[in-house]
């Protein structure tokens, strides 16, 4: 059972990556921002501001960072900067530190790469086709995709935190944040946003997933506890089978003859063994390993 969880909204300290994304975001932003009217109205050409956030235009152009760089670029708005976006700016890279620095005290560096930057590309993907499906050619840009991703696994280290709405209302974790992520997804689908609607959705399932297959953790509701140990049984299944494929590379003397007890090396001895296993006990009686080496040698063959 969860048990309630005292949790500190904000690190003591700051893990070097979590500090970097911040400064580099911070950055690339507001340059981005800054010289947006420089190069549209004086210089006639794309902006940073366009040339950094995904686009359709852009990504057959080939400018397939435009997968990661939308993170570092805010949406370009017609006021340029106001004091909205810069609210929007703070309350993204407050939740970008506090979340993650949390991530990578409990997991490490690396599953906070895989869930931000790793999350990212996915959503980039999936807001690409998204753009395709609805011929629509507006950008993606901002980091809020990636910010919900980092709530989600954030929820499941801590599912119970108490947290307060509009620092009145207290709340468990897992309540108040898929609370506004459904509110979130409620509004745009409501309001016809379904490119905003995709791209929320594609970050709630890499999140989702994400920590419960790399994790191996069960969420905060307990109803999805049986579907989540299914999903992480069949992932442990599918990992032992490829690692033993991978071991014939490494290991290709671990087959023996069924005659003589020892190790064979040569194609033509284990061909020769395995047919004859097959004509005493049946082809269902070679191992995973010996038939992938079988198929190996008859394609090496021709």
């Amino acid at each position: 059972m969860y048990q309630s969880q005292a949790f500190r909204l904000g690190p003591i300290s700051t893990p070097k990556i979590v500090k970097w994304t911040i400064i580099s975001t911070l950055v690339v932003s507001f340059l981005a921002l800054i010289s947006n009217a420089l190069f549209l109205q004086v210089l006639g050409i794309p902006s940073p501001q366009y040339l950094f956030s995904l686009t359709t235009w852009g990504i057959h152009k080939l400018f397939l960072w435009q997968f990661i760089s939308y993170l570092f670029i805010q949406p370009v708005t017609t006021g340029g900067i106001s004091i909205s976006l810069l609210l929007h700016v703070f309350f993204d890279l407050y939740l970008l530190w506090a979340m993650g620095s949390a991530i990578v005290q409990a997991r490490g560096k690396k599953h906070f790469l895989g869930l931000y930057f790793g999350g990212g590309f996915f959503v980039g993907v999936m807001a690409y086709a998204s753009l395709l499906l609805l011929g629509s050619p507006a950008p993606l840009a901002g980091a809020t995709p990636c910010i919900y991703i980092l709530l989600i696994g954030w929820v499941f280290l801590f599912p119970d935190a108490n947290l307060s709405l509009f620092l009145l209302l207290p709340l468990r974790a897992k309540w108040l944040v898929f609370g506004l992520i459904g509110v979130n997804l409620f509004l745009d689908f409501s309001n016809g946003n379904f490119f905003y609607f995709f791209v929320t959705a594609s970050s709630m399932i890499y999140a989702y997933f994400y920590s419960v297959l790399l994790w191996e953790m069960l969420g905060p509701f307990r109803q999805l506890h049986p579907l989540e140990k299914k999903l992480i049984y069949y992932k442990r299944r599918l990992s032992n089978q490829f690692r033993q494929l991978g071991d014939i590379e490494v290991q290709p003397s671990k087959v023996y003859d069924f005659k003589t007890g020892k190790a064979i090396v040569q194609d033509d001895e284990f061909m020769d063994a395995c047919l004859d296993k097959i004509s005493k006990k049946g082809r269902h009686s070679l191992t995973i390993r010996e038939r992938f080496r079988m198929w190996r040698i008859s394609k090496k063959k021709g």
